[in-house]
């Protein structure tokens, strides 16, 4: 198969309210957006990097990766975000 012919999925950015994740995930890169009102948490760049400040990682202290549609509220080492 010619790999130019391959189907490529990109995920669509996300308009309205950004979902609630971990006060203590942090991005880089995904910020380019917001001009268009696409907040960076709701994970859709393919640019962005993502890292817990609780480890200064690209994991959490629970072993998984840190990023916008996995540190949410459920997850172990979840944090509230203040208010």
């Amino acid at each position: 198969m010619n790999p130019s012919k391959q189907n490529v999925h990109v995920s669509l950015p996300v308009h309205g309210p950004a979902p609630v994740v971990c006060r203590m995930l942090r991005s880089r890169g995904g910020h380019d957006d917001a001009h268009l009102g696409i907040d960076w948490r709701h994970g859709n760049s393919t640019i962005a990097s993502y890292w817990c400040t609780a480890t200064m990682e690209n994991i959490g202290p629970d072993d998984h990766f840190a990023h916008a549609h996995e540190c949410v509220e459920g997850r172990a080492c979840f944090k509230k975000p203040l208010e």
